[in-house]
């Protein structure tokens, strides 16, 4: 079975980007060869490890930096144009402010992709930057021994149906699906540039009904076994699990309870050891916000008008985030429409890094 997929998946590679038939027989081996995972029942060595990294970043860069929008509904690919993306500069970044794992928003809100999917021309191929930017990406998380992660957006259902404004989008859903769409692209992610840390998967709510966390957890540990895999569960402090299987959960801005974080939880009368990540946006424009962190005005883009939160702010949070439980913390940073960091916010990035070091050598003593 597993070179007939290697065999089917390499022929899908070389076609046109799309082919219904050849996508449905590449999805029908899939379907026949699915084995069920499922979340760790204690803490093993693999999520020790994981609570141990502290530090991760967001790298949110897709074509809402372009078009200055947290939600953005563009349409046309040539939209996203850095003029040079500084992926090393940014993990010499990471490495002075001790973060371990970044996470790229490979498919953001749009579904605009930052690599060539061969399930869509709406991508960077079709770009005024014709790169690969999530193997620019990887390759540099790993020159720099950073671990590379991949954040993927999902739409389909609720509220976000982007074939509504994208006619490229529509067209490419005659003869096909949306759940067809999405569990191929997660296949090319990981199949195309070997061991990937963490998948972090995002906007269920948005997904389309006949498409489960289950099926995208299974296809995913079926070719990236020693993944980690996050369902965000959106806006709360992780006492709810909204979405399962997952590996951790998450505060996305916000904290654990003031009783703290809970790991070990049932779900179907079953354990499962789930860990905490606080994902805590760095960028602040009041008219942009959508209001959802603790702080006013958070955003995850850089915009012309936003600004770096002040260092001690961010702090507060963190602080309180890991006192309460929480094992890592996931900032979200992002560069600018030239592709890398402004000084002052690369600045502020290792100066949060060092009180986060200094405040884990404190309790370390």
């Amino acid at each position: 079975m597993e070179k007939l997929l290697e065999l089917l998946w390499f022929f899908y590679l070389i076609q046109m980007k799309k082919l219904p038939i050849i996508l449905s027989f590449v999805l029908l081996a899939i379907k026949l060869s699915a084995q069920t995972f499922s979340p760790s029942a204690t803490r093993t060595k693999a999520l020790s490890d994981w609570e141990k990294l502290r530090f991760g970043a967001f790298v949110h860069f897709n074509d809402n930096t372009f078009l200055e929008k947290e939600f953005s509904q563009n349409t046309d690919p040539k939209a996203f144009n850095p003029k040079q993306i500084d992926f090393e500069g940014m993990m010499k970044t990471f490495r002075k402010a001790g973060i371990k794992y970044a996470v790229l928003t490979t498919r953001h809100t749009s579904g605009f992709c930052l690599w060539d999917s061969k399930l869509t021309s709406f991508d960077v191929a079709n770009s005024a930057y014709p790169h690969d930017v999530v193997k620019l990406f990887v390759d540099a998380c790993r020159k720099y021994k950073i671990k590379p992660c991949l954040y993927y957006c999902l739409w389909g259902g609720g509220n976000w149906y982007p074939w509504e404004w994208n006619p490229t989008i529509k067209k490419e859903l005659e003869g096909t699906s949306v759940k067809n769409i999405t569990l191929a692209q997660l296949t090319e992610l990981a199949t195309i540039y070997g061991d990937i840390y963490e998948f972090w998967i995002d906007m269920q709510c948005w997904n389309t009904p006949d498409l489960k966390p289950q099926e995208m957890y299974d296809l995913i540990k079926s070719k990236q076994p020693n993944t980690i895999i996050h369902f965000n569960q959106h806006v709360q402090d992780g006492t709810e699990i909204k979405y399962f299987p997952t590996d951790i959960m998450n505060g996305e801005e916000r904290v654990p309870p003031v009783d703290g974080h809970q790991a070990v939880r049932k779900v179907a009368g079953k354990e499962y050891y789930l860990p905490f990540e606080y994902e805590i946006t760095s960028q602040r424009a009041d008219h942009r916000s959508l209001g959802n962190g603790l702080m006013r005005g958070s955003c995850w883009f850089t915009h012309s008008d936003s600004q770096f939160y002040p260092v001690d702010s961010l702090y507060k949070y963190i602080k309180q985030s890991f006192e309460r439980g929480g094992s890592n913390i996931l900032l979200s940073t992002a560069p600018d429409k030239s592709g890398t960091y402004r000084h002052a916010d690369a600045d502020s990035i290792v100066k949060l890094g060092k009180m986060i070091r200094k405040m884990k050598q404190k309790n370390s003593n």
